[in-house]
């Protein structure tokens, strides 16, 4: 059943991608730019099939709907009742002030409210930072989650 969606969904979305292409050969961004000219500069040539092409552009447009990746988030704070919003945010800033520079998500899922701290490519990143912050939050724990992208070091 998962299967036949996901193919209905593949398949809704190219057709969606197709028909905004009026002749099919819209090169990606990253191709635009390695087959430009410059100045001073050698010449890239790329030579691929259309359904290549078109492929490319799928998936390119897929990743700009939704940026981002699946990572590791450290769940800092989880509470419902009526003061969780207010005990969510004071956790929050309390993080920020102790910890600036990492990202911090407070997010609400009936009746929960959630605080989530990083944005780890791997598990074994959040394990360095969680191991860190577990003297000041003993109930912190690693979740996997839709994160944003991570800087590079």
């Amino acid at each position: 059943m998962r299967k036949i969606f996901l193919l209905l969904v593949f398949l809704g979305l190219s057709f969606g991608i197709f028909a905004q292409n009026t002749n099919g050969t819209t090169p990606i961004p990253i191709v635009n730019e390695l087959q430009a000219q410059k100045a001073g500069e050698g010449t890239v040539t790329i030579r691929q099939s259309e359904s290549i092409t078109q492929i490319h552009n799928i998936r390119y447009l897929h990743n700009a709907k939704s940026p981002g990746m699946e990572g590791y988030r450290i769940r800092i704070f989880f509470e419902l009742g009526q003061f969780a919003r207010k005990n969510s945010e004071d956790i929050m800033q309390a993080f920020m002030e102790k910890y600036p520079g990492v990202p911090v998500y407070q997010n609400y899922q009936n009746p929960y409210w959630k605080v989530s701290v990083g944005d780890y490519r791997s598990r074994e990143e959040a394990i360095k930072f969680y191991n860190q912050i577990i003297k000041d939050y003993p109930k912190a724990f690693i979740i996997p989650e839709h994160i944003n992208f991570p800087p590079l070091n």
